[in-house]
């Protein structure tokens, strides 16, 4: 009778595990998810382990398997949110870019090129190729589109169109000296994107978002 109810009680670890996973998919945060599946697998494994008159070693390595790939992911979803330290032009450059997910901005801040000029400085030339991306720090940017002059804050991205559809500069940029700004080159910013699809997603919407923003400031 004993073991009949030890068999029992380790039988429901079957059912427990897979309520663990089915709440797990239930859920739309990746953490928790996760954390569900991790729960389920181990729960697995105790079943596995318990139940059977001899264990079952082969499932109890997939499960304990998938358990370590789910632990893995745990990590990287925690790398990811984590917020280091940053300087006050990457914090407002943050603020900037709220479309970007921390990861996807820690990401960009592992390319990128931080200068400050001490003279007046060209970043870009009508008809001619853009080989980098550009963000203006602080300061402004002056630009010279076919004779037309305006000049822009800072908190814009310069080269931007060229990056979505390829070609040459649609207007020559120049910023003055003391004006802090960021580079990516284009190529290694081209790379990052398709080793990660949802940068370049996001970096779409940024971009978007900024054109709006351009054409309002420019008809002021």
């Amino acid at each position: 009778m004993l073991e009949w109810d030890l068999a029992w009680n380790a039988g429901l670890l079957v059912h427990a595990a897979a309520l663990l996973q089915v709440l797990g998919f239930l859920n739309r945060k990746q953490l928790v998810l996760r954390g569900f599946i991790l729960a389920g697998s181990l729960t697995y494994i105790a079943y596995y382990y318990y139940h059977p008159e001899t264990p079952l070693w082969g499932a109890m390595f997939w499960a304990g398997a998938l358990a370590v790939a789910n632990l893995i992911g745990i990590v990287r979803v925690l790398l990811d949110r984590r917020r280091s330290r940053h300087g006050e032009d990457e914090t407002a450059f943050l603020d900037i870019l709220k479309v970007l997910t921390p990861g996807e901005f820690r990401r960009l801040m592992q390319m990128a090129d931080w200068h400050t000029v001490d003279e007046q400085t060209q970043l870009t030339t009508q008809g001619e190729t853009v080989s980098s991306l550009y963000f203006i720090i602080d300061g402004q940017v002056d630009i010279d589109k076919s004779g037309w002059t305006f000049s822009l804050p800072s908190g814009v991205f310069i080269g931007e169109i060229s990056f979505l559809l390829g070609g040459t500069a649609t207007a020559s940029s120049s910023v003055p000296p003391g004006t802090k700004y960021i580079e990516w080159p284009k190529e290694k910013l081209r790379q990052a994107i398709e080793r990660t699809p949802s940068l370049g997603a996001s970096m779409e919407r940024l971009f978007n978002q900024e054109l709006a923003r351009k054409v309002a400031v420019s008809r002021l």
